[in-house]
């Protein structure tokens, strides 16, 4: 996504102290106080992983860059540089173009954590559930259940109320005690809350979108920069919906749990 914007510098730390480091790579040969005016400095992988500092001076000589608030990195930690957007705004925005396909890029979940009570035909259905595919309960050997023979769909529903419940026709089928359900179906792709956590959605779509996303906020008026993210959005946007198209997955029969 900062690629797209034309907003990535990368680089090693070396010589690291309080507040500053040496980056002696050739893409940081820039003027004295190239990056006095950058939003941030960012370290993504290393000791000093989720540093964030806004950098202050450059002294091109040295390679030096000094940032605030200070803190001490550590040599062989990996930095970006960021001029337009900081990562908290880049991960702000790729959540929500995540948000955007929720119905659409739509991901297998299986659920094993529903326990059987005698007398009780009515459970909370776990979150996240937009289809049910089918029900299984599990056999006398726990942990294990027969795929071959689900329970049949005429004797359970979705009751969509406040608190989404799985009920049980009572006069067909009846729960055995402490046993499991493992319950089959398509969910919707969760956002994301940390760099190491992985997303099934096409990452073309996903930075496409991000970028049309990122550069139609800072369109302000008819000022050249403006005229830039303009194109840019347009660009990516075009993109994006094509690549969009692509992400529908077929329900397969599945009753729904909310409306589409």
């Amino acid at each position: 996504m900062a690629r797209l914007c034309n907003d990535l510098l990368v680089g090693t730390v070396s010589s690291p102290a309080s507040g500053t480091f040496v980056c002696a790579l050739t893409d940081w040969e820039k003027p004295d106080d190239h990056f006095n005016d950058w939003l941030e400095v960012f370290c993504y992988s290393g000791t000093g992983a989720g540093t964030s500092g806004n950098p202050t001076n450059w002294l091109n000589s040295t390679h030096t860059l000094t940032f605030k608030p200070a803190a001490t990195l550590t040599t062989g930690d990996l930095v970006e540089m960021h001029e337009r957007f900081t990562v908290a705004t880049y991960n702000d925005f790729i959540n929500l173009a995540i948000e955007m396909v929720a119905k659409e890029a739509l991901v297998n979940k299986v659920d094993t954590t529903v326990e059987l009570v005698a007398d009780t035909y009515q459970y909370t259905l776990p979150t996240q559930f937009l289809y049910v595919h089918s029900v299984e309960m599990e056999s006398a050997t726990a942990g294990l259940y027969n795929s071959e023979n689900p329970i049949d769909p005429r004797y359970w529903r979705v009751v969509k109320a406040a608190t989404i419940k799985m009920e049980f026709v009572k006069d067909r089928w009846t729960p055995t005690d402490g046993r499991k359900l493992r319950i089959s179906g398509l969910a919707s792709p969760s956002i994301l809350d940390t760099d190491g956590e992985e997303c099934p959605i096409d990452p073309y779509y996903l930075t496409q979108q991000t970028a049309a996303l990122l550069h139609q906020s800072r369109i302000r008026g008819s000022d050249t920069d403006s005229e830039f993210h303009a194109g840019q959005a347009t660009l990516c946007q075009g993109n994006a919906d094509r690549a969009r198209k692509g992400l529908r997955v077929s329900i397969g029969g599945g009753k729904a749990v909310v409306e589409a």
